[in-house]
Formats: structure tokens, sequence, C-alpha cells
């Protein structure tokens, strides 16, 4: 299988301002690492300020990694030179669309090129439909919606703008094990139909190992393991082993 994902000495150091100009560095940085994946859906894992979500923020294109540190490669043929093919779905979901927009606006500003308006119209109905929502909330502000749905909503804006990878950051975290299970199936149906590939942010090995074909551990800013979920009982990592006795 050819790999999609493709990073290259990629690094990342974030610093706080002191006293006298001077800087300090703090967590949520990344040391360098190379890793390649071609499987569909990859989890990343790690203890919180291990750097998982800036790893995430490098793939998406939000952040830059720091001069000379290596890029970022995505390859994905059947995606058009122009489209960002990477999507993130942040944790906090509720702020990542304006209190101000009502559904229907917040969605057809992912629309791209100059489609008419019945035609956007339709598309976002149909969009809705797909994760389990209905058109009666077009006239709906974030504020009359629950979180499920704004998550819901993030996933359709995601998938409105033609992206091929679907990064969530700690998607599951508020969710009760019956909402999980209903996210990953609606995650599960998405993914067939419009040809997608995840990446998940998550402190859930549970969830990861479920639903992921790949492991990727990061510790303190390190690449601790890549690793095949299906291998991941035969870990060689010590921390990684901690994390496993930790869910059992």
């Amino acid at each position: 299988m050819k790999n999609w994902l493709v990073l290259e000495q990629i690094s990342k150091t974030y610093y706080k301002e002191k006293l006298f100009k001077s800087k300090e560095k703090i967590d949520g940085g990344l040391k360098p690492l190379s890793f390649c994946v071609s499987e569909e859906i990859v989890g990343i894992l790690g203890e919180s300020g291990s750097g998982k979500t800036t790893l995430a923020k490098l793939i998406a294109g939000i952040e830059k990694p720091d001069k000379g540190s290596g890029k970022v490669v995505l390859k994905l043929g059947e995606l058009p030179k122009e489209k960002n093919p990477v999507s993130m779905i942040f944790q906090d979901y509720v702020s990542a669309i304006n209190p101000e927009f009502t559904v229907e606006k917040a969605l057809l500003e992912s629309i791209s090129g100059k489609n008419k308006k019945v035609e956007s119209k339709e598309k976002i109905i149909a969009i809705l439909n797909k994760v389990g929502l209905s058109e009666e909330l077009l006239d709906k502000k974030p504020r009359k919606l629950s979180g499920g749905q704004i998550q819901r909503i993030c996933i359709a804006r995601s998938i409105l703008t033609e992206a091929k990878v679907l990064i969530f950051d700690e998607a599951f975290s508020s969710l009760d094990l019956v909402n999980v299970d209903r996210l990953l199936e609606l995650l599960n149906n998405l993914k067939k139909e419009f040809n997608l590939y995840y990446i998940v942010v998550t402190h859930n090995l549970e969830v990861a190992t479920y639903f992921c074909d790949k492991l990727i551990f990061l510790k303190e800013g390190h690449l601790e393991e890549v690793i095949e979920t299906s291998r991941l009982m035969h870990t060689k990592s010590s921390y990684v082993q901690a994390l496993i006795d930790a869910q059992i």
C-alpha cells in the first residue's frame, strides 16, 4: 500500500517570553521525528504535553515546523493540487463556529467555487443528512445546538471543503460510551462513502486500538514508537506498555 503521509525530520519548539527579552522552552513541542503512513486510520497517542496536538497541527498546515527542520509531505494523487488535503476538527469544536452564523452560513463558507445558491443549499442539506442531522437546523445558531450537533456540523464542514484527511483532536473525550459508538459508526460510514483518511489524536487507548490501523506514540516531544495496532501487545517500549497496563 502506498504511503500517503510522509514526515521527514519535522520539529517544533515553543517558547514563553521572560524578563530582559529572554525565552524559556515550554512543553508541547516536538523533537525531530520521521515516519511514514500507508494505513488509512492513524492514532496519535501520548500523555498531556507530549506533542500530540502539535504534530496534528503541523500535518494540517495550521502551524509550520521550525526552519530547516524538515517538511510534511502528503501524497494524495486523487486530490487537485489547489485543494488543501487536510482539515482539522479541534477538541473545542463549539468555538470553531462563529456564534453569529447560522448552520447554513457556516457550511456555505466551506463550499468552493461559484455554485448557485440553490445548488449550494442542496449540497449542504445532503451533507447534513449524511452526518445524521436534519435540515431544520439550517437557520439555527450554535447556542441553540448541542455539543454533539456542533461536532457533526464541523465534520460536515470538513467534508464540504473536499479535504481527504480529517484530523480529530480528542473527538471522543466528552462523549459517553453510547455516543462514542455512534460517532465511530458515523466515521466509518463517511470514510467509505467519501474515501477519507483519518488521524485521531486521543488519550483513549481503548478507542484507538478499536478504530485505528496504526498507532503513533509520543513522549515528551519524542517519537516513542510507531506500531501497527494488531502488533500492539508486542510493543518493545516500556512507556507504551505502561499506557496499555493503565487501560487494563
